[in-house]
């Protein structure tokens, strides 16, 4: 898949560009339906399937002291977006000054002069353009006449709740990752590279891998997780764009992981530690994606370092067990 910032940068392949507009943050469900049918139809029509998206997203820009967490970084979003076959994805540069585009004009200068966008799909509750005023109305209205099929997709629902990013929140605020993993198609995940920390987990015999997490992601709850730890053979894209996006793998560990402060130890910063079980090796500067599981128990301070080795052996024990039930 290929990712670019710039309209100028999205080649011109098949038989012209089918379009989904979003800001698909999280990806989940609700996305994926508009995502797999955009790619489906450009199969068929043999066009390119082309996903619209912003970055920083909207609300960042627009009410920063307001904005809630991001649920993935842009290069996780195109990671996901890129498993779902995805041609391209425009994640277009937002500021103020984008924001200030009338919808008229976003369609009629970006989709129709620009993109030459032959079909348009957007989920229902899509707004766009200044003041958020243009919609999927506005998107039929303009382009139905000219013969460009805009294609609006209805809510998602799961046990009678709506898929949607906030909601994904709430339940990963709650620590209650299992729900967010229904919501989103797959487990709530964090990719991170291994830095140096104070070495306690070795000395109590549970050698942790610390995670350095990019500022202003949504995180589950403070407590203990059982995760998936993939260590990453691939690199990241990093920050030059246009590149080429592909879904990187690598070997996977069970792990139980420590979100917190740490209280017994006075800690002051938010950490990620996770330890993989059964991993013997140097993992300081990998890049590990890390996939919250379950919550085993929330973070509380012990009284010392062996009722805390105690906690931690009962901890291993349950994460293996839940690991080895759900067949990981």
């Amino acid at each position: 898949m290929k990712l670019v910032s710039r309209i100028e940068d999205v080649p011109a392949q098949g038989t012209g560009n089918l379009v989904a507009i979003g800001k698909w943050d999280g990806v989940h469900l609700g996305h994926q339906t508009i995502v797999r049918e955009l790619v489906a139809e450009a199969r068929r029509t043999g066009g390119q399937a082309v996903v619209v998206g912003f970055h920083p997203l909207p609300m960042a820009v627009l009410c920063p002291d307001q904005a809630p967490p991001a649920l993935q970084t842009l290069a996780e979003r195109a990671e996901v977006l890129a498993g779902l076959g995805v041609d391209v994805y425009l994640a277009l540069p937002f500021t103020r000054e984008f924001a200030s585009m009338e919808p008229e004009a976003f369609v009629q200068d970006v989709l129709l002069g620009q993109l030459r966008a032959r079909q348009v799909m957007v989920g229902f509750n899509n707004t766009f353009g200044r003041g958020g005023r243009g919609n999927a109305e506005t998107l039929t209205r303009m382009l139905g006449p000219l013969g460009v099929p805009v294609r609006v997709f209805p809510p998602v629902t799961l046990e009678g709740q709506a898929v949607s990013s906030t909601e994904i929140r709430r339940f990963l605020a709650s620590g209650e990752v299992e729900q967010a993993a229904r919501f989103l198609g797959r487990p709530f995940s964090v990719d991170g590279v291994v830095v140096s920390g104070d070495r306690r987990g070795q000395q109590l015999g549970y050698p942790t891998a610390n995670l350095q997490v990019p500022e202003g992601r949504q995180l589950p709850a403070c407590g203990v997780y059982v995760a998936r730890v993939t260590v990453l053979e691939q690199p990241s894209f990093g920050d030059v764009l246009p590149c080429t996006v592909t879904v990187r793998s690598g070997p996977s560990y069970g792990a139980m992981l420590n979100l917190g402060m740490r209280p017994t130890f006075q800690g002051k910063d938010l950490r990620i530690e996770a330890h993989l079980l059964d991993f013997r090796g140097d993992l300081y500067g990998k890049e590990l994606r890390v996939e919250f599981l379950t919550r085993l128990r929330g973070e509380k301070a012990f009284p010392d370092a062996d009722a805390l080795r105690q906690q931690l052996a009962a901890d291993e024990a349950a994460a293996r067990a839940w690991l080895e039930a759900h067949g990981i």
